[in-house]
């Protein structure tokens, strides 16, 4: 149920828009919901359905679920970012809220533990990264784009790559039409020009850094 409540808002995304559809046409939500989870989301979007499973989370055993008590010890430490449910017209359930992810820290991590963002802001700058030579991309329809660094500085430029699907890593990933995508395609699998012209972008930064190091 906890799946049911919490899973990754890009592919809530996605799928809204067929849940819609199955309302219009009286099929039981909760089952239909139920049926995609399990299917999709962990069948063929193969997602590990332990991220959000607390007394996983608790673990401290290394395996190759280690890495989602990593990452929500810096969520409660340092990031917070807590994706809570929006106030009307979600699929994610008003319960996932700011009380929810400050209950799940302390019930993992114990009394006491805190995400710190202004201190994290202030010892890596924030936006004003004390750095060079980064490039940041994020894909119109990734929330946590809302996190990241949208604006271009010198020597760190930004890009927003927007296009259908464009979600979580599509700089990286396959193409938004796979099979892995709602509604995708792999016959016609063709990389957004959205896509490719950021990528060729970040190609002539690294280049250009590169020569830069050649000639010093």
């Amino acid at each position: 149920m906890l799946l049911l409540l919490c899973f990754n808002m890009d592919i809530q995304m996605h799928y809204a828009p067929l849940l819609l559809k199955q309302k219009k046409a009286g099929v039981d939500l909760v089952a239909a919901y139920a049926k995609y989870v399990k299917e999709y989301f962990v069948g063929t979007f193969c997602v590990s359905v332990e991220t959000y499973n607390q007394k996983h989370l608790k673990n401290t055993a290394v395996n190759e679920g280690s890495s989602d008590w990593l990452w929500w010890f810096q969520v409660c430490t340092e990031v917070a970012y807590f994706q809570v449910a929006p106030s009307n017209d979600t699929v994610r359930s008003s319960k996932i809220d700011t009380e929810y992810h400050l209950d799940l820290c302390k019930n993992v991590f114990g009394e006491g533990i805190y995400p710190e963002v202004d201190v994290t802001n202030i010892y890596y700058g924030g936006t004003n990264i004390a750095d060079s030579k980064i490039i940041f991309t994020n894909g119109s329809q990734d929330p946590w784009r809302h996190a990241s660094k949208q604006t271009s500085s010198p020597g760190m430029p930004s890009y927003i790559i927007t296009c259908h699907n464009c979600g979580h890593g599509i700089d990286m990933r396959e193409c938004p039409q796979s099979v892995s995508s709602i509604e995708g395609n792999a016959q016609s699998c063709n990389i957004p020009d959205a896509v490719n012209k950021v990528r060729q972008k970040m190609i002539e930064h690294i280049n250009l850094w590169l020569s830069e190091c050649k000639g010093s």
